[in-house]
């Protein structure tokens, strides 16, 4: 029994050395390395939420880029043809000077106004049954008149019809603005659109100042009616007076008493 005892002492004594061999396990190094490695994880997940962000802003700047076309193409834009062809054409106004040229009284004559007048010949028929020619120079005012209402009128018509086409283009850029893919096509059919509506309010100003002109011709002649009027009355004052001095200078009466014409006869008894 005893000998037994000793071999087991003998061999926990023999075998202690050995255990002296295995790993030493340290607390805190073991909590400090877990927490570097959380903190790593941390910052590499912050790092690809960036890169991510990045990512979704490259995405968005070419979005945008593809939005914004090409700025130089305008000419090609639905709307821009009609605008352009009708800021090249000439206007129907004329000016004063121009107008004059047709003005001398002569085309006056046979002018009905479309069938709302009576016509004026250009001759008439006196007492005797000749035939005398008409003084045009007479009429000359009259249609300078008519010529202004006349260049009214076809300025008119040229902006009903012009109103009509950018109205329709105008309808066309509208269509087109809404449908724009781009950016870019938006900004060039919006700045088409301002143009076309500036041009149909210049179209509409031809008309009033067509029709300013008429009345300040209007105007201009009736000013000129009633000093032509005032001259041939101070013309027919002075005349007048004139005639008058004539009669009372040529013709002077003479007067004479009566009683030298009367004899005296004695009464009959």
């Amino acid at each position: 029994m005893k000998t037994a005892l000793s071999l087991v002492i003998l061999a926990v004594a023999t075998a202690a050395p050995g255990f002296a061999q295995w790993a030493v396990i340290d607390g805190a190094n073991l909590t400090q390395s877990i927490t570097n490695y959380a903190a790593l994880v941390e910052q590499l997940s912050n790092q690809a939420t960036q890169i991510s962000n990045q990512v979704q802003q490259i995405r968005q700047f070419e979005t945008q880029l593809k939005r914004l076309g090409d700025m130089a193409t305008v000419k090609n834009l639905v709307g821009f043809s009609e605008f352009r062809a009708d800021l090249e054409l000439p206007t129907q106004i004329t000016t004063w000077a121009q107008g004059l040229t047709h003005v001398d009284g002569s085309a006056l004559f046979g002018d009905t106004r479309g069938g709302v007048f009576h016509a004026i010949g250009s001759d008439f028929t006196d007492f005797d049954g000749a035939t005398v020619a008409r003084d045009a120079t007479a009429y000359k005012a009259a249609n300078d008149m008519t010529v202004s209402v006349d260049n009214f009128k076809t300025v008119q018509n040229d902006v009903y019809t012009r109103r009509e086409e950018l109205k329709q283009a105008i309808a066309s850029t509208s269509e087109a603005l809404q449908a724009a893919d781009t950016e870019a096509e938006e900004q060039k059919l919006d700045a088409v659109l301002n143009a076309q509506y500036g041009q149909l309010a210049a179209v509409d100003r031809e008309i009033a100042l067509s029709a300013a002109e008429v009345q300040v011709k209007a105007a201009e002649s009736t000013a000129m009616g009633n000093a032509q009027s005032e001259a041939d009355a101070e013309a027919r004052r002075h005349l007048t007076r004139q005639e008058i001095s004539k009669l009372s200078t040529t013709f002077k009466p003479t007067y004479e008493c009566l009683l030298q014409y009367v004899t005296e006869r004695p009464l009959a008894q």
